[in-house]
């Protein structure tokens, strides 16, 4: 069941995207993110929702940085992330997040939640080829649905060009609100905090 409803989002957004005057990014697919080039360090820069809501946890995150891990012979790809949460007393905290790669499926399942899919795309949209976008999306009977993309790169002080380039090409096609992470602290690490 929902492998047809994700087949007719798509559908439906194809359909779309050759009408709306705005060109979509491109999609990586799930081989192409488990290979050398996308492995590695990326920090987290900005984010985009369709509602506040989407894009509300953080607000109180001042910066974070992430690590990519090679997919393993099980098909997951384990991302963890080291972030700072607070502005009056900020503290450092971590998570990991486990991916599972699935055959022929041009998305990621993140493990506990089976409704969730995950979507990278490529940054050479923003003229950024150190950047990837991530789109998170619920489906199912949720009420109310996630939808956010996350802008990461490669290098933590990333022009503000290319900022402005995201939010003007996400809003383009109907996202209406968007947060960049102040990152005026120090990154925390990615070993040796708090985790939570």
């Amino acid at each position: 069941m929902l492998g047809k409803v994700w087949s007719l989002v798509l559908y439906v957004y194809g359909l779309f995207q050759g009408l709306w005057p705005c060109p979509g990014p491109q999609q990586l697919s799930v081989n192409h993110l488990a290979s050398q080039r996308y492995q590695g360090t990326w920090y987290f820069i900005a984010a985009a929702g369709r509602r506040p809501s989407d894009i509300q946890q953080f607000t109180e995150m001042d910066n974070s940085v992430y690590h990519l891990q090679e997919a393993t012979e099980d098909g997951t790809i384990l991302l963890t992330g080291a972030y700072s949460l607070g502005h009056e007393s900020p503290r450092c905290f971590t998570q990991a997040w486990t991916y599972h790669l699935l055959p022929d499926k041009e998305y990621l399942d993140l493990e506990g939640h089976p409704d969730r899919r995950t979507i990278f795309w490529s940054g050479e949209w923003l003229n950024c080829p150190d950047c990837i976008m991530m789109n998170e999306l619920d489906l199912g009977e949720v009420e109310d649905k996630l939808s956010r993309i996350m802008l990461y790169a490669r290098n933590s002080s990333l022009s503000s060009d290319i900022v402005q380039d995201f939010q003007s090409k996400w809003t383009c096609l109907g996202v209406k609100d968007f947060l960049i992470l102040p990152r005026r602290r120090e990154y925390c690490q990615l070993d040796g905090v708090t985790s939570i």
